[in-house]
């Protein structure tokens, strides 16, 4: 007398079943490094306010100093104080965000407490 559903034909049903339980779900990825990498950036830039001095690297090995305008999905304004223009920069160019360290005006440096002991 044969099984309830068959020899063969259980076999190949508890086979399938247990690949389909066993393989892990993939998840789908943001993307490649690059991806990443230009969703950092844009999060970095979108923490300064409008009018912030910021050096940017850019991936060719040049810098440049200014201030963010406008952000959009895949690039930004950018204004650089060396030449005075208004430039557009993908955030996938765009290798390091730093905050400026130049201080533009009388008394504008930030205030140095000296303490005496």
């Amino acid at each position: 007398m044969r099984g309830i559903l068959g020899g063969k034909r259980a076999l190949c049903l508890a086979v399938a079943l247990l690949l389909v339980v066993c393989v892990p779900v993939c998840q789908a990825r943001s993307g490649s490094k690059a991806d990443k990498h230009a969703q950092k950036i844009q999060k970095k830039l979108s923490r300064y306010k409008t009018g912030t001095l910021l050096h940017l690297e850019l991936n060719d090995n040049t810098e440049c100093t200014g201030t963010v305008n406008t952000l959009s999905d895949t690039s930004f304004t950018f204004n650089n104080t060396d030449t005075n223009a208004k430039e557009s920069h993908n955030y996938s160019d765009v290798s390091n965000v730093d905050k400026g360290k130049e201080y533009i005006g009388q008394g504008s440096a930030p205030k140095r407490h000296i303490h005496i002991f």
